[in-house]
Protein backbone atom coordinates (compact mmCIF):
# COMPACT_ATOMS: atom_id res chain seq x y z
CA UNK A 1 0.00 0.00 0.00
CA UNK A 2 1.40 3.40 -0.95
CA UNK A 3 1.95 6.22 1.51
CA UNK A 4 -0.84 8.23 -0.11
CA UNK A 5 -3.38 5.42 0.35
CA UNK A 6 -2.59 4.89 4.03
CA UNK A 7 -5.39 6.11 6.24
CA UNK A 8 -4.12 8.87 8.54
CA UNK A 9 -5.31 9.29 12.10
CA UNK A 10 -7.56 12.39 12.24
CA UNK A 11 -5.54 15.35 13.44
CA UNK A 12 -8.47 16.97 15.29
CA UNK A 13 -9.22 13.75 17.16
CA UNK A 14 -5.52 13.36 18.02
CA UNK A 15 -5.41 16.86 19.51
CA UNK A 16 -8.53 16.21 21.57
CA UNK A 17 -7.15 12.89 22.87
CA UNK A 18 -3.79 14.52 23.70
CA UNK A 19 -5.52 17.29 25.65
CA UNK A 20 -7.64 14.79 27.61
CA UNK A 21 -4.66 12.52 28.37
CA UNK A 22 -2.55 15.45 29.65
CA UNK A 23 -5.44 16.59 31.83
CA UNK A 24 -5.90 13.11 33.31
CA UNK A 25 -2.16 12.82 33.97
CA UNK A 26 -2.02 16.06 35.93
CA UNK A 27 -5.39 15.50 37.64
CA UNK A 28 -4.98 11.90 38.79
CA UNK A 29 -1.52 10.47 38.04
CA UNK A 30 0.65 13.40 39.19
CA UNK A 31 -0.90 13.61 42.72
CA UNK A 32 -0.32 9.88 43.30
CA UNK A 33 3.22 10.01 41.89
CA UNK A 34 4.04 13.07 44.03
CA UNK A 35 2.82 11.27 47.14
CA UNK A 36 5.02 8.27 46.33
CA UNK A 37 8.07 10.47 45.73
CA UNK A 38 7.79 12.32 49.05
CA UNK A 39 6.64 9.24 50.99
CA UNK A 40 3.12 10.42 51.79
CA UNK A 41 0.15 8.05 52.08
CA UNK A 42 -2.31 10.51 50.53
CA UNK A 43 -2.35 12.00 47.00
CA UNK A 44 -0.98 15.54 46.69
CA UNK A 45 -3.33 17.31 44.24
CA UNK A 46 -2.03 20.16 42.13
CA UNK A 47 -3.45 23.63 42.90
CA UNK A 48 -6.22 24.63 40.47
CA UNK A 49 -4.21 27.63 39.25
CA UNK A 50 -1.27 25.39 38.39
CA UNK A 51 -3.62 23.00 36.58
CA UNK A 52 -4.94 25.92 34.54
CA UNK A 53 -1.39 26.98 33.62
CA UNK A 54 -0.49 23.46 32.48
CA UNK A 55 -3.63 23.12 30.35
CA UNK A 56 -3.09 26.54 28.75
CA UNK A 57 0.48 25.49 27.89
CA UNK A 58 -0.85 22.22 26.46
CA UNK A 59 -3.37 24.12 24.33
CA UNK A 60 -0.63 26.48 23.12
CA UNK A 61 1.63 23.53 22.22
CA UNK A 62 -1.16 21.86 20.22
CA UNK A 63 -1.92 25.14 18.46
CA UNK A 64 1.76 25.56 17.51
CA UNK A 65 1.87 21.99 16.20
CA UNK A 66 -1.29 22.41 14.10
CA UNK A 67 -0.12 25.70 12.59
CA UNK A 68 3.31 24.45 11.48
CA UNK A 69 1.97 24.00 7.94
CA UNK A 70 -1.05 24.91 5.87
CA UNK A 71 -1.75 21.22 5.27
CA UNK A 72 -2.11 20.60 9.00
CA UNK A 73 -4.38 23.64 9.37
CA UNK A 74 -6.60 22.41 6.53
CA UNK A 75 -6.66 18.89 7.96
CA UNK A 76 -7.55 20.20 11.40
CA UNK A 77 -10.38 22.42 10.08
CA UNK A 78 -11.82 19.90 7.60
CA UNK A 79 -13.97 17.81 10.02
CA UNK A 80 -15.23 20.98 11.73
CA UNK A 81 -16.25 22.58 8.44
CA UNK A 82 -17.82 19.34 7.19
CA UNK A 83 -19.82 19.05 10.39
CA UNK A 84 -21.05 22.65 10.20
CA UNK A 85 -21.99 22.30 6.52
CA UNK A 86 -23.68 18.95 6.98
CA UNK A 87 -27.28 18.19 7.76
CA UNK A 88 -28.97 15.88 10.19
CA UNK A 89 -30.31 15.50 13.69
CA UNK A 90 -26.84 15.12 15.25
CA UNK A 91 -25.62 18.46 13.90
CA UNK A 92 -28.83 20.21 14.94
CA UNK A 93 -28.70 18.60 18.36
CA UNK A 94 -25.11 19.63 19.01
CA UNK A 95 -25.64 23.21 17.85
CA UNK A 96 -28.75 23.55 20.02
CA UNK A 97 -27.89 21.45 23.06
CA UNK A 98 -24.33 22.74 23.64
CA UNK A 99 -25.33 26.44 23.89
CA UNK A 100 -28.27 25.52 26.14
CA UNK A 101 -26.03 23.37 28.33
CA UNK A 102 -23.40 26.14 28.57
CA UNK A 103 -26.10 28.64 29.50
CA UNK A 104 -27.54 26.31 32.14
CA UNK A 105 -24.12 25.75 33.74
CA UNK A 106 -23.39 29.49 33.73
CA UNK A 107 -26.78 30.18 35.31
CA UNK A 108 -26.25 27.54 38.01
CA UNK A 109 -22.90 29.09 38.92
CA UNK A 110 -24.11 32.70 39.00
CA UNK A 111 -27.69 32.39 40.27
CA UNK A 112 -28.09 33.55 43.89
CA UNK A 113 -29.11 30.86 46.35
CA UNK A 114 -31.00 31.37 49.56
CA UNK A 115 -30.87 28.45 51.95
CA UNK A 116 -30.60 28.08 55.72
CA UNK A 117 -27.20 26.89 56.94
CA UNK A 118 -26.96 23.24 57.88
CA UNK A 119 -25.06 24.19 61.04
CA UNK A 120 -23.50 27.26 62.60
CA UNK A 121 -20.24 28.03 60.79
CA UNK A 122 -17.21 27.94 63.07
CA UNK A 123 -14.41 30.25 61.98
CA UNK A 124 -11.75 28.56 64.13
CA UNK A 125 -12.02 24.84 64.88
CA UNK A 126 -11.96 23.79 68.50
CA UNK A 127 -8.57 22.69 69.79
CA UNK A 128 -8.70 18.93 70.53
CA UNK A 129 -8.46 18.14 74.23
CA UNK A 130 -5.22 16.18 73.95
CA UNK A 131 -3.40 19.30 72.77
CA UNK A 132 -4.76 21.71 75.40
CA UNK A 133 -2.24 20.85 78.19
CA UNK A 134 0.78 21.26 75.88
CA UNK A 135 3.19 24.13 76.44
CA UNK A 136 6.00 25.47 74.33
CA UNK A 137 9.13 24.25 76.19
CA UNK A 138 11.21 27.03 74.66
CA UNK A 139 8.90 29.87 75.70
CA UNK A 140 10.07 29.53 79.33
CA UNK A 141 13.07 27.18 79.26
CA UNK A 142 14.12 25.38 82.43
CA UNK A 143 17.51 25.83 84.08
CA UNK A 144 18.42 22.31 82.98
CA UNK A 145 17.81 23.18 79.32
CA UNK A 146 19.97 26.29 79.57
CA UNK A 147 22.77 24.47 81.39
CA UNK A 148 22.76 21.69 78.81
CA UNK A 149 23.05 24.29 76.03
CA UNK A 150 25.96 26.02 77.78
CA UNK A 151 27.76 22.70 78.22
CA UNK A 152 27.22 21.61 74.61
CA UNK A 153 28.49 24.94 73.28
CA UNK A 154 31.43 25.06 75.69
CA UNK A 155 30.44 28.48 76.98
CA UNK A 156 31.70 30.06 80.19
CA UNK A 157 28.59 32.08 80.98
CA UNK A 158 25.82 31.62 83.50
CA UNK A 159 22.66 33.20 84.85
CA UNK A 160 20.81 35.78 82.78
CA UNK A 161 23.54 35.93 80.12
CA UNK A 162 23.33 32.16 79.53
CA UNK A 163 19.56 32.32 79.26
CA UNK A 164 19.78 35.20 76.78
CA UNK A 165 22.21 33.30 74.58
CA UNK A 166 19.96 30.23 74.77
CA UNK A 167 16.90 32.25 73.72
CA UNK A 168 18.80 33.82 70.81
CA UNK A 169 20.06 30.43 69.67
CA UNK A 170 16.59 28.84 69.76
CA UNK A 171 15.04 31.80 67.94
CA UNK A 172 17.71 31.63 65.22
CA UNK A 173 17.02 27.91 64.78
CA UNK A 174 13.29 28.58 64.65
CA UNK A 175 13.73 31.28 62.02
CA UNK A 176 15.86 28.95 59.87
CA UNK A 177 13.29 26.16 60.19
CA UNK A 178 10.49 28.58 59.32
CA UNK A 179 12.27 29.79 56.20
CA UNK A 180 13.06 26.23 55.07
CA UNK A 181 9.68 24.61 55.71
CA UNK A 182 7.08 27.39 55.88
CA UNK A 183 8.32 30.30 53.73
CA UNK A 184 7.21 28.80 50.35
CA UNK A 185 3.55 29.25 51.38
CA UNK A 186 3.51 31.62 54.35
CA UNK A 187 6.18 34.01 53.06
CA UNK A 188 9.47 35.18 54.53
CA UNK A 189 7.58 37.82 56.56
CA UNK A 190 4.79 35.41 57.66
CA UNK A 191 2.31 37.54 55.72
CA UNK A 192 0.97 34.75 53.48
CA UNK A 193 2.83 36.00 50.39
CA UNK A 194 5.13 33.05 49.78
CA UNK A 195 6.10 32.09 46.20
CA UNK A 196 3.72 29.11 46.24
CA UNK A 197 0.82 31.07 47.75
CA UNK A 198 -0.31 32.25 44.32
CA UNK A 199 -1.06 28.65 43.33
CA UNK A 200 -3.79 28.21 45.96
CA UNK A 201 -7.41 29.20 45.50
CA UNK A 202 -7.46 30.30 49.14
CA UNK A 203 -4.20 32.01 50.04
CA UNK A 204 -2.40 31.14 53.30
CA UNK A 205 -3.33 33.23 56.33
CA UNK A 206 -1.54 36.51 56.99
CA UNK A 207 0.02 35.99 60.41
CA UNK A 208 0.73 39.70 60.71
CA UNK A 209 -3.05 40.27 60.81
CA UNK A 210 -4.08 40.63 64.48
CA UNK A 211 -7.07 38.37 63.79
CA UNK A 212 -4.99 35.26 63.07
CA UNK A 213 -2.30 33.68 65.28
CA UNK A 214 -2.56 36.43 67.89
CA UNK A 215 -6.04 35.12 68.75
CA UNK A 216 -4.98 31.52 69.47
CA UNK A 217 -2.79 29.79 72.04
CA UNK A 218 0.48 28.14 71.02
CA UNK A 219 -0.86 24.56 71.31
CA UNK A 220 -3.36 25.49 68.58
CA UNK A 221 -0.52 26.20 66.15
CA UNK A 222 1.24 23.01 67.22
CA UNK A 223 -1.94 21.05 66.41
CA UNK A 224 -2.34 22.69 63.00
CA UNK A 225 1.33 22.13 62.09
CA UNK A 226 1.27 18.59 63.39
CA UNK A 227 -1.92 17.33 61.72
CA UNK A 228 -2.53 19.82 58.92
CA UNK A 229 -5.77 20.05 56.96
CA UNK A 230 -6.36 16.30 57.24
CA UNK A 231 -6.68 16.65 61.02
CA UNK A 232 -9.47 19.23 60.92
CA UNK A 233 -12.83 18.14 62.40
CA UNK A 234 -15.76 17.30 60.15
CA UNK A 235 -18.07 19.96 61.57
CA UNK A 236 -18.26 23.18 59.60
CA UNK A 237 -16.32 21.62 56.74
CA UNK A 238 -15.13 22.17 54.09
CA UNK A 239 -12.29 24.13 55.68
CA UNK A 240 -10.61 24.78 52.33
CA UNK A 241 -7.12 24.40 53.82
CA UNK A 242 -4.05 23.14 51.95
CA UNK A 243 -1.93 22.87 55.10
CA UNK A 244 0.11 19.62 54.99
CA UNK A 245 0.53 17.37 58.02
CA UNK A 246 4.11 17.72 59.30
CA UNK A 247 3.81 14.92 61.86
CA UNK A 248 6.71 12.55 61.26
CA UNK A 249 8.40 15.09 58.98
CA UNK A 250 9.45 17.70 61.55
CA UNK A 251 10.46 16.74 65.13
CA UNK A 252 8.17 18.14 67.83
CA UNK A 253 10.93 20.31 69.34
CA UNK A 254 11.47 21.88 65.92
CA UNK A 255 7.73 22.56 65.62
CA UNK A 256 7.82 24.52 68.87
CA UNK A 257 10.84 26.47 67.61
CA UNK A 258 8.96 27.27 64.39
CA UNK A 259 6.02 28.52 66.45
CA UNK A 260 8.34 30.88 68.31
CA UNK A 261 9.59 32.15 64.95
CA UNK A 262 5.99 32.47 63.65
CA UNK A 263 5.08 34.93 66.37
CA UNK A 264 8.41 36.74 66.32
CA UNK A 265 8.42 37.16 62.51
CA UNK A 266 4.82 38.38 62.53
CA UNK A 267 5.58 40.64 65.52
CA UNK A 268 2.70 39.13 67.48
CA UNK A 269 2.24 37.52 70.90
CA UNK A 270 0.28 34.29 71.44
CA UNK A 271 -2.98 34.36 73.31
CA UNK A 272 -2.52 33.45 76.96
CA UNK A 273 -4.54 30.45 78.20
CA UNK A 274 -7.34 31.37 80.58
CA UNK A 275 -6.79 30.24 84.15
CA UNK A 276 -9.71 28.29 85.61
CA UNK A 277 -10.18 29.07 89.31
Amino acid sequence: MSEQNKKKFPLLLGCVITFVVVYLLFKFVAPVASAKIVGKDRPLPLPSTLMLIYMVLTTAALAIFVTTSQDKIDEFKRPIINFLKGKGVLRLGVLVVLPLLAGFVAYQKSAPRVAPPVMIRVQHPTLPGKFEPLQNPFRKPTDEMVQKFVAEKGLTVSGAEARTLFDQHIMAEGRDLFQINCRPCHGSKADGNGPMAWGFRLRPADFTDPGTIATVVEPFLFWRINEGAFGLPAESSPWDSAMPAWKGEIPEDDMWKIILADYDTANKEPRKPEKIH
